[in-house]
């Protein structure tokens, strides 16, 4: 399963909707938090991969089975991977294998116009909070994916600044 987590507000970061994950499973944890957030530290039980850069967490994925990888500030890896055929090749492994593996892939972004469209092809799960992207920018994207422009216009236009709108992808729209 892939949670794609969608962005935040100052006031509420949408890293607190990743705890809540990974607070209520059980499996080995690798996380790529290069602001070295204190919410994750409990969770960095094999792994602290602040020490690492991008390109050897992706990397050291390759043969993990039932294992959690989160992608803090992912835009990184896609805005990275396709300069290096290695780190693209990687990547594609990662999520094709997501399953097969039973592994949990969060990639966490705080911005819904820096995650690729090719993403949604391998997630199951989008969170989405308020965030400072343009309606007519996320329209030209995101238009044909009705479930997620509809939850982005939704918190968008509202005034509670810690609205999540919680998107099976495919399937439905729920709100917390």
């Amino acid at each position: 399963d892939v949670a794609v987590t969608g962005v935040q507000t100052c006031a509420l970061p949408i890293s607190t909707e990743v705890v809540k994950i990974l607070e209520q499973i059980n499996m080995p944890t690798f996380i790529f938090d290069f602001q070295n957030e204190q919410k994750y530290k409990p969770f960095k039980n094999l792994w602290h991969a602040n020490n690492l850069n991008f390109e050897a967490f992706l990397l050291n994925t390759a043969g993990k089975k039932k294992t959690c990888f989160v992608f803090e500030e992912a835009s990184i890896f896609f805005k990275h991977t396709g300069k290096k055929k290695v780190l693209q090749e990687a990547l594609d492994r990662l999520l094709v294998g997501k399953r097969h593996d039973n592994n949990l892939i969060i990639f966490n972004f705080h911005s819904l116009r820096r995650m690729p469209l090719e993403l949604l092809d391998f997630c199951d799960l989008m969170i989405l909070g308020k965030t400072t992207d343009n309606v007519s920018h996320i329209e030209s994207k995101f238009g044909e994916f009705v479930e997620i422009y509809e939850a982005f216009k939704a918190v968008h236009a509202s005034t509670n600044q810690y609205i999540k709108k919680y998107i099976k992808l495919n399937t439905s729209i729920a709100e917390n």
